[in-house]
Parts: structure tokens; sequence; C-alpha cells
């Protein structure tokens, strides 16, 4: 991100597992997790690369959050490892289940 460009929605850290999929070859799809999320976008690690501009669509695992998405960009972390922004489109759900009543500690 530019230096002169700030950022207007607050981030929240959060981990929340997705599916990640391609939307012009839907076979590519991906197990990522999230490190931060916001209204309008999300950070996820993934194990592949995802090129600036793709189209994609999220599904969380655990909670109810489905969007289309636009790949933003994606760095290099480590082996086999990439953080990707996602700028989300049309985004309906929760990010978590909040059905399910919190267990009670034993």
């Amino acid at each position: 991100m530019p230096a002169d460009c700030k950022r207007i929605q607050k981030r929240t850290p959060t981990t929340v597992a997705l599916q990640v999929t391609s939307v012009r070859q839907p076979l590519i799809t991906e197990l990522a997790f999230t490190e931060n999320v916001s209204l309008h976008g999300v950070r996820v690690v993934t194990e592949r690369v995802w090129k600036p501009g793709e189209r994609v669509v999220v599904k969380s695992y655990h909670g109810s959050i489905q969007s289309r998405a636009r790949v933003i960009y994606c760095h290099r972390l480590a082996k086999k490892r990439y953080a990707v922004g996602l700028e989300l489109h049309s985004a309906v759900g929760m990010w978590a289940d909040v059905s399910q009543p919190a267990r009670a500690e034993a």
C-alpha cells in the first residue's frame, strides 16, 4: 500500500478457516486462514500464489461468510506461504458461527 494511502476501515486480527476458489478455474481451490478482516477486505495466508486482479470466491468453514473477491496483492512470506490481500464484494454472512451456544468450561 502506498505511503500516502491510509486504510479507511479498521482491520480486526482474527483467524478464520476459508475456502478460496478461483472463479475462472473452479477446480483450483485452497484452504486458507485469515490474519485479519474488515468489512470490505481480508488478509489470508495461502500455500499457492494468487495473481493480483484474479477473481475468487471465499467461504468460511465455521461461519456463514461467503463473498466474491478480487486479489489485491500476493506477497511471499516463506517457502510455500503467501500473504494475500482480498477485496470483498457482496459479502454476506458472519465470520464466526454464533448460532451455536458457547460451551461451558468443565
